[in-house]
């Protein structure tokens, strides 16, 4: 048998274990049945397993990492049991992603999209910082990475380097505001699964409201022809693109405020059927093409699946662990104020992402740290500061998705898009942010 072959072999080996991951997962979400988690387990393992090998030289570090990371503490606490129950925990995290491979799908065949490439195309070039950062904001909602595929294309062949650089800079500081508030995202996924309970009306409520602050900080402290005359045309201009955004997460927020259910589970059963209808209401929309394109984009989850299901297992034995690493006691000894935490978070985050540590990871580890200790933080609050931290700090990390694909759509280094403007942007726009969680924080604790 060829390379091509195994090649093939495996990755119809993958979209066929995902694709039941992401059956039982649904099912799991209705009707929780112990031998299906036993079943998801194994599949799991075995999605990892067949997806490393396929990961990018830089994920299979990092996986290498958390691995022995997480032998060393099971080891070193005897908290090997806790494995098998980071392994569970994380079986919801392929159907989250899947469900949002298949968002991703609905929007190619939406025309809504159509209409967001013509209006990135047609935006004035002297005033198209606002444009930029807010499309990125709206776009990158449902898209994500993918909105660096729709704004590529505003530039000419023979654009600079250092033109190139500019638009993609702009558009990151608006994609970085995403998690602060969609539930389309990994952060939100991983946050949830530490604070079931915060109502995702409410976390939605609070990032767009912070979103807004730092596209108004972006465009007035860094857009080169900007001000607030800009981004009211901007958002004008981009006001098409709006309803879809807002219907899909309305229908996330109505299930989960329905059933009960997490965010995350709230997403996973939820989205599927509108996303089909979606298609077939589109002009010219094709379920059989959005299904095809949804197996293809399972094939290149793989890499994703393996650093969740990693990064959730070293969290759960890291959490099992803790009481008898006497770091709850340290931290309970320096009494550090909620304000101080807030801060912390954000600005941890941020370094961490400077340095190149996934968000996933830094996320985790600060999860299961200060949901394991009294902080005198509202949960709201608390995910709400790791959601930001999160955001931001992926427009300064060589390791996010964003940089990534920005440097391979703009045809630059990856080191150039680490911009002084947007590390200026990330820690004040972040310090900003605490200060107004901060303020929250103290109206609902009192």
């Amino acid at each position: 048998m060829t390379t091509s072959n195994n090649l093939s072999l495996m990755a119809r080996l993958l979209v066929v274990s995902i694709s039941l991951l992401w059956i039982f997962g649904i099912a799991q979400v209705i009707f929780p049945i112990d031998w299906v988690s036993n079943i998801m387990a194994v599949l799991l393992a075995l999605v990892t397993v067949v997806a490393l090998p396929r990961a990018p030289w830089n994920i299979k570090l990092l996986c290498l990492f958390l691995a022995i990371g997480t032998i060393v503490i099971a080891q070193i606490y005897d908290k090997w049991g806790a494995i098998e129950e980071g392994l569970t925990r994380a079986t919801i995290f392929p159907a989250f992603l899947a469900t949002i491979g298949l968002l991703r799908a609905t929007a190619d065949q939406r025309p809504e999209i159509g209409v967001a490439r013509r209006l990135f195309t047609a935006l004035d070039r002297e005033r198209r910082d606002s444009g930029l950062v807010v499309g990125g904001f709206l776009v990158g909602s449902i898209l994500q990475v993918g909105v660096f595929a729709i704004m590529a294309p505003i530039l000419g062949r023979n654009a600079s380097e250092r033109e190139r650089q500019e638009v993609f800079v702009a558009a990151m500081r608006g994609m970085a505001l995403v998690p602060l508030w969609s539930p389309f995202v990994v952060g939100m996924a991983v946050a949830s699964q530490y604070l079931p309970k915060v109502p995702l009306w409410q976390i939605m409520s609070i990032g767009l409201g912070l979103s807004a602050f730092c596209i108004i900080l972006s465009i007035i402290c860094f857009d080169r022809k900007g001000g607030l005359l800009a981004l009211w045309k901007s958002l004008m201009t981009l006001a098409p693109v709006a309803p879809p955004i807002a219907l899909a997460a309305m229908i996330v927020v109505g299930t989960a405020i329905w059933t009960g259910f997490s965010t995350l589970q709230a997403l996973v059963i939820a989205m599927p059927l509108p996303c089909l209808l979606a298609v077939a209401a589109a002009p010219g929309g094709s379920i059989s093409k959005a299904i095809e394109e949804t197996s293809k984009r399972l094939t290149r989850i793989g890499p994703e699946i393996a650093i969740l299901t990693f990064a959730t297992i070293i969290g759960r034995v890291f959490e099992a662990a803790l009481p008898n690493m006497g770091l709850l006691e340290w931290i309970r000894g320096i009494n550090l104020s909620a304000t101080a935490i807030i801060f912390f978070i954000i600005m941890f985050m941020n370094i961490m992402g400077v340095l190149a540590i996934h968000s996933i990871v830094s996320g985790t580890i600060l999860l299961v740290l200060f949901t394991s200790i009294p902080t005198g933080i509202s949960d709201l609050v608390l995910m709400q500061a790791l959601l930001t931290g999160w955001g931001l700090c992926t427009a300064v990390s060589i390791s996010s998705l964003s940089i990534v694909t920005g440097a391979s759509m703009f045809n630059l280094p990856t080191t150039s898009l680490i911009d002084r403007s947007n590390l200026i942007y990330v820690f004040v726009g972040g310090g900003l942010c605490a200060l107004i969680l901060a303020s929250i924080n103290d109206i609902l604790v009192t």
